[in-house]
């Protein structure tokens, strides 16, 4: 079939379909997420001030307190409970946004370099390894769980 990913030849496997590829992309990913998180937390904590106005925060938490409070309420919970699941949602998500953007401002003001690249680097490489470890036991959790 012409136009696809494995046109040469169709018994070949797709790089995507690797799962070595998909759960080092998905370690990758996670490590780097979380280093950021940790930089914008110490950037938080240290400059004793939001990266984000007080208005961004607020509308985010907003946004996401109603779809919370949406979802648990179409998966049959109770108004208390979906009211309680959309805080906490929003409240989550909120403060993820907030130390995110906070480690980007952390990176471009120069931080990395003033904390050091080896540690940088060290950091990711220890998210990744605990990213990974608490992926797979989540999807031994949950495969167990379904059967």
């Amino acid at each position: 079939m012409p136009g696809t990913i494995n046109s040469i030849n169709p018994n070949t496997q797709s790089i995507f379909e690797n799962p070595f590829v998909k759960t080092l992309a998905i370690a990758v990913f996670m490590g780097i997420f979380l280093v950021d998180m940790g930089l914008g937390l110490f950037e938080v904590f240290s400059t004793k001030e939001s990266p984000l106005p007080s208005a961004v925060v607020l509308l985010i938490f907003a946004v996401m307190f109603i779809a919370g409070m949406v979802f648990y309420e179409k998966h049959g919970l109770d108004t208390l409970s979906s009211l309680v699941g959309g805080a906490l949602a929003g409240f989550g998500f909120s403060f993820v946004f907030v130390s995110l953007v906070g480690g980007v401002q952390f990176a471009l003001d120069g931080g990395i370099s003033a904390i050091g690249w080896d540690q940088v680097i060290s950091a990711v490489a220890a998210s990744m390894i605990a990213s990974v470890v608490m992926l797979k036991t989540l999807f031994d959790k949950l495969q167990n769980h379904f059967y």
